[in-house]
């Protein structure tokens, strides 16, 4: 299959906002336009509760599998990995919502853990002792964000031009967390249970 044609279906995939769908059918309303206005997994959980919020993960995760199990196998091996860039860039920018997604975490934990299921996992538990011993949800993502992707790069950076595409999931993140990180400087960020 032509290689645009595998990305764009990556970044479609990566645009169906469990979010926004789930919010939209049981609340009548837009996530985005409640709590932090971020169409992800924390922000869901808070607004619509940990049962609709936990799906939403399952969702944002499932985006991932379906990118890197089924797409990025048609790809050239020298930029397989820009089937978990562009379904990332589906979920933080989908068309349909004018480009105001999520933040990618969830997606590229699917996406990282659907090649290498040991160090997604070490980059989870991680991101998850990070975020109780600090209770910031932020802190969490992007320590597992960093360990994942340096484990990729370790693994797959030197195929190709695939240390790119790494290289743009990890980048995009911390992009995506800016107001994140100017609250954690401020003292400002929500707290865990706060």
């Amino acid at each position: 299959m032509n290689t645009f044609l595998v990305l764009m279906a990556c970044y479609i995939v990566g645009s169906v906002s469990g979010a926004y769908f789930l919010s939209r059918l049981f609340f009548h309303k837009d996530i985005r336009d409640e709590g932090s206005g971020n169409a992800g997994t924390t922000n869901a959980v808070r607004v619509m509760g940990k049962k609709l919020g936990y799906t939403t993960f399952a969702i944002d995760v499932l985006k991932g599998v379906v990118a890197m199990a089924f797409l990025a196998p048609m790809l050239d091996e020298s930029i397989r990995l820009f089937a978990a860039l562009f379904v990332v860039l589906g979920h933080d920018f989908p068309f349909y919502l004018g480009f105001r997604g999520g933040k990618g975490i969830a997606t590229s934990f699917g996406s990282w853990t659907t090649l290498e299921p040991l160090s997604g996992g070490v980059a989870a538990i991680a991101g998850v002792i990070a975020a109780k011993i600090t209770k910031y949800v932020s802190v969490g993502s992007l320590t597992f964000l960093t360990i994942s992707c340096g484990a990729m790069l370790v693994k797959y950076g030197g195929v190709g031009y695939n240390r790119w595409a790494i290289l743009a999931v990890w980048l995009l993140g911390f992009i995506r967390h800016k107001d994140n990180l100017i609250r954690l400087k401020e003292g400002r960020e929500n707290r865990i249970g706060g």
